[in-house]
């Protein structure tokens, strides 16, 4: 028996053990986790078909133009993200053509020159920059030969496409006539050679038939290539732009296909290999473009012309398709009138359908019959068709055709058109995807429960106080008990506020998206919303002011599901007030500007159109309300009487670089605010790179710090204070006129000999607001300035400087409780430093508070105080991170017990949690000491280090993060975080102090409960064993 129960109790523990580590491996390799990733550039203008993907890009023949620098490729079948590769040579956003080639095969050349040959997401061969930018670039499969072409007008270089030999480096020089010399226009293949066109182009970039030769490539068995015999073209006088220009090929010849500058009709030139006959022809007068996009041969008797008109306001990409007969004619297709411009045209021939975009509507057509115009079709289902910048026709066959569009707010959508069937033709959306994610400029993280804290006393929350509603929630208290012994995660992450929406804005695309963050919808776009798109800016509004008591943070926080989306332009503000779970338009309108908006200020509780309240402050110094209604206006200046001093604001100029703080009253003859200035910080000689905030709804658990020693140090928590960085615009030169940065570099000449004692590196004395220097060498004249400005008083509180310090890199800065992180690229070193302060109050010895002794503190804090003792006693380290910085951030808790993490992203597409400790300032340059073990402290050096285990991202690619947000949750050990700003977006839940209030989402309760049962059942058996063996020994 007792060998049975042993065996039970083993088993039983052995499986809650393995239930309990499964959950923990799950909780750690990121099943609360998710990431976008995304194509990471502009608008699709080419896509390049393989057999199961879709390559993707936003090249541009005009190297003035800036793109992404950025190839994707997607899966057709489920619009997955497959891979991303930037094809420039530097990694910022610079400027590329792409041409493609067969199957997964494309060439790319970026700004510099380079030329690169890549097969999928793998880069093949690349060569070096020639000494002229290459104009043009061609892949040339010819059966066996496959080369590769590009010319900077006068030299056309050719490479193997295989292996990116360089096989010969060709002069248009030498087809010289008269003083103008001749170019090299375009390579294509007819038959079984590989012939070049060459002309003369003029300072306009135009050509003409007179002018051109055809000169055919004579490749030799020593794998190089010359010229061979040109041959003359035809005569024609018509000019053309060579920037149009494309060769359609078709069975043994080649078309030559260009835009006239005369009258922007469409030439066409049949071309031979012997030149000897070349017929000539114009199409149509209609549609008249102004310039030319795109001209693409659908097949051999098919071309789409993609093209800029101009008889619309503003001027409108259409599309046409243009028929040829196989002769000299060619006509357009249309529908309907004349005059219908389409945005864009897909053709299909084995179905006999073409696909047509006309003001947001997806139009059919039967082409089995040609006539013009031909017949509509009826089109069932429905498309996202706005704005549609490309239509490409992934799949043709009798039965169905597959459609990709792109649009202009980078939204991607593969639908399926079925065939035709009485008059009409289905369409079916296969995928959707929001490639307008990649330019993410702010985001909030949202509640999307019911509990939502209110600063008004709502009369159905006073009706849930009565008896009856009381008993009603104990009776489905006691219903939900039994119902929670079941797993059930989404309840549980309802109970412990897991239920976050992501609202992202983009001021690019002029979008918002609602992305769900649990669920089966975890990481899909919930809803989205367009802003108007002659806004200059748009701004999402939440929250609260300051709290009144700022004991434990400055708690201005809201767990509203509403918020305020504003746009302004030059005379107008849109504004809408929306609910972030659903997307949902609550109320909406404008108010008409005198003065542009220099700042925000948010206010929460109002009883007016949106309970989200708005107070913008305008250039002239006036400010308004949004909403504008009488109700909002009435909360706005109750608000104003909240605090003893004032309501207070301030604005920041980065045109003249300076600070003004205001203080906003009540107009006392108007209903009206009237704003008065209060004091002001300039900031000469230098211009504002980055400011930084302390987080809104922070929470500060404790005002102190203990040390080993049992002494305290006292935070300095002004929930007002401002990080503003500045750069000298003097930069590091040795003279400059500023005074300040002159004298900084005089003293620190004269203290280069100096011998004197000074205090020890990193502490300075309340009230020191001089330009403090670290990480200087004597001589050097800083050029970054870190200034902590209170922006009620508009005062320095303190100013530190850096030498050396790179004006075009990243800066970033973050204000944790009384910490102050920042990180800027040293030029010198080579080298990201990350500099550290904590502001602190004071500090009372360990016998300067006790039963008898209390140190002397003031009880009142005001920033309008001169007082030097009410600046702070400021600590500084500087560290190095091994990696550039792009953004930094913090976990953020309910309670904030939890340690506090900083987050850190880095160029190499990670994200990685430090622990404070390890960037605090008290860190000892020499020995540790016994009560500094106590504090967790340890000797300090000046590498910071970036620990794999220590990534939130583990293995995932997060590039170029910019920004980072945090969340609480219901439980202390949790923290939610967001990253985004770059083409990937990545959302996760942390645990900085691990899960001591939390068991893991598979825990299996009903497991435990057997285990609890049974050992009461094995407990009841024994003590009814051990008395029967008890009185069994009595009476023996």
């Amino acid at each position: 028996m007792i060998r049975t129960m042993r065996i039970f109790l083993t088993t039983t523990v052995a499986l809650l053990f393995i239930v309990s580590i499964y959950g923990l491996l799950q909780e750690e390799t990121g099943l609360n986790d998710f990431s976008i990733s995304l194509s990471g550039h502009g608008a699709t203008t080419v896509v390049q078909l393989t057999d199961s993907n879709i390559l993707t890009s936003d090249p541009s023949w005009d190297f003035n133009k800036s793109t992404s620098c950025t190839v994707a490729s997607r899966s057709i079948k489920e619009g997955k993200f497959e891979w991303r590769r930037n094809v420039c040579t530097t990694s910022k956003n610079d400027s590329h053509k792409m041409v493609k080639g067969e199957g997964d095969n494309f060439v790319t050349v970026d700004r510099i020159g380079v030329i690169r040959a890549w097969s999928g997401k793998r880069l093949i061969w690349d060569a070096p920059p020639s000494k002229n930018p290459v104009s043009n670039i061609w892949i040339i499969h010819n059966g066996a030969r496959k080369v590769v072409c590009a010319t900077d007008g006068t030299s056309l270089l050719v490479y193997n496409a295989v292996n990116g030999r360089k096989l010969g480096n060709l002069d248009a020089t030498q087809f010289r006539e008269g003083s103008k010399k001749r170019t090299w226009l375009s390579v294509f293949a007819t038959g079984s050679e590989i012939t070049a066109l060459v002309g003369k182009v003029d300072e306009n970039g135009m050509t003409n038939g007179k002018h051109m030769l055809m000169v055919p490539l004579i490749f030799s068995e020593e794998k190089t290539v010359d010229l061979g015999k040109s041959a003359s073209m035809t005569h024609s006088t018509d000019q053309f732009l060579v920037s149009t220009m494309r060769i359609q090929l078709r069975k043994e010849r080649a078309y030559l296909l260009a835009l006239t500058g005369r009258d922007n009709k469409l030439v066409h030139f049949s071309l031979s290999s012997s030149g000897s006959k070349i017929s000539f022809s114009t199409v149509l007068d209609h549609p008249l473009w102004t310039s030319i996009d795109i001209i693409e041969p659908v097949n051999e008797n098919l071309v789409r012309i993609i093209g800029q008109d101009n008889r619309y306001s503003p001027t409108k990409i259409t599309t046409a398709l243009f028929h040829f007969d196989g002769v000299k004619a060619w006509n357009q297709w249309y529908g309907g009138e004349e005059e219908t411009q389409f945005e864009n045209v897909g053709y299909c021939l084995d179905t006999n359908l073409m696909l047509a975009v006309s003001n947001g509507k997806l139009m059919a057509f039967d082409t089995s019959i040609i006539k013009i115009p031909f017949n509509g079709l009826n089109v069932v289902g429905e498309v996202p068709a706005n704005d549609v910048i490309l239509m490409e026709v992934v799949r043709c066959d009798q039965d169905s055709m597959s459609v990709l569009i792109t649009t202009s707010k980078l939204t991607m959508t593969l639908f399926e058109v079925g065939s035709k069937e009485n008059n009409a033709v289905k369409v079916n959306v296969l995928w959707t995807v929001e490639d307008g994610l990649s330019s993410v400029t702010s985001a909030l993280l949202l509640d999307s429960t019911d509990h939502v804290v209110s600063t008004e006393v709502d009369q159905a929350d006073i009706s849930k106080l009565s008896l009856a509603s009381r008993l009603k929630g104990q009776v489905e208290a006691a219903v939900s008990l039994y119902q929670n012994i079941l797993p059930s995660p989404d309840k549980r992450n309802e109970d412990f506020g897991f239920v976050k929406l992501a609202v992202l804005l983009s001021q690019e695309i002029h979008r918002v998206w609602g992305i769900a963050t649990t669920g089966e919808k975890r990481g899909l776009v919930d809803w989205t919303l367009d802003l108007p798109e002659n806004a200059a800016w748009h701004s999402l509004v939440h929250g609260t002011s300051n709290s009144p008591s700022i004991v434990h943070g400055i708690n201005g926080g809201t767990h509203s599901p509403f918020f305020l989306a504003l746009s302004a332009s030059d005379d107008q503000m849109d504004w809408a007030c929306v609910d972030g779970t659903t997307g949902e338009v609550a109320s909406s309108g404008s108010k008409s500007l005198t003065s542009p908006v220099v700042q925000t200020i948010p206010l929460f509780g109002g009883v007016g159109s949106c309970r989200q309240v708005a107070v913008l402050i305008h250039e002239d110094k006036t400010a308004s309300i949004v909403p504008p209604d009488s109700k909002s206006m009435d909360f706005v200046f109750k608000n104003l009487n909240k605090t003893t001093n004032g309501f207070y604001s301030h604005v920041i100029d980065k045109m003249s670089n300076k600070l003004e703080a205001l203080k906003l009253t009540k107009d006392t003859g108007e209903d009206k605010l009237k704003i008065q200035r209060v004091g002001q910080t300039s900031f000469p000689g230098e211009d504002i790179v980055e400011v930084s905030y302390p987080h809104r709804d922070e929470i500060i658990q404790s005002p102190c710090s203990i040390l080993g020693d049992d002494s305290i140090l006292l935070k300095y928590l002004n929930p007002h204070i401002a990080v503003i960085i500045t750069i000298s615009t003097g930069g590091n030169q040795e003279v400059t006129s500023d005074p300040i940065i002159t004298a900084l570099a005089e003293t620190k000449t004269e203290l280069k000999g100096s011998k004197d004692k000074r205090k020890p590196t990193g502490a300075s004395q309340p009230g020191d607001v001089g330009a403090t220097s670290s990480s200087n060498n004597a001589g050097e004249v800083p050029n970054l300035f870190v200034n902590v400005v209170d922006t009620v008083s508009g005062h320095v509180l303190y100013r530190v400087s850096h030498a050396n310090a790179s004006p075009d890199s990243t800066i970033s800065a973050l204000i944790v409780e009384n910490w102050i992180l920042y990180t800027f690229l040293n030029k010198k070193s080579r080298r990201m430093e990350l500099g550290v302060l904590t502001l602190y109050e004071g500090m009372i010895d360990k016998t300067g508070l006790t039963a008898f002794t209390r140190p002397e503190q003031s009880l009142s804090f005001s920033s309008l105080e001169r007082r030097e003792s009410a600046k702070p006693v400021v600590l500084s380290k500087t560290y190095a991170v091994v990696r550039p910085v792009t953004a930094l951030g913090v976990t953020s808790t309910r309670a904030g017990i939890s340690t506090r993490q900083i987050l850190i992203a880095t160029i190499d597409d990670r994200i990685t949690a430090v622990s404070r400790n390890l960037l605090e300032p008290r860190r000892p340059t020499g020995k540790v000491k016994e009560h500094e073990k106590q504090e967790g402290l340890f000797q300090y050096t000046p590498l910071v280090p970036l620990i794999t285990m220590t990534s939130p991202s583990y293995n995932l690619t997060v590039t170029n993060v910019k920004h980072i947000i945090s969340a609480t949750t219901g439980l202390e050990s949790q923290s939610l975080i967001l990253a985004f700003g770059g083409p990937d977006i990545f959302f996760s839940r942390l645990s900085p102090s691990r899960g001591f209030d939390l068991l893991p989402e598979s825990f299996n309760k009903i497991l435990l409960m057997i285990v609890v049962v049974g050992l009461a059942l094995v407990l009841f058996i024994v003590n009814k064993m051990s008395k029967k063996k008890v009185v069994k020994q009595g009476w023996t």
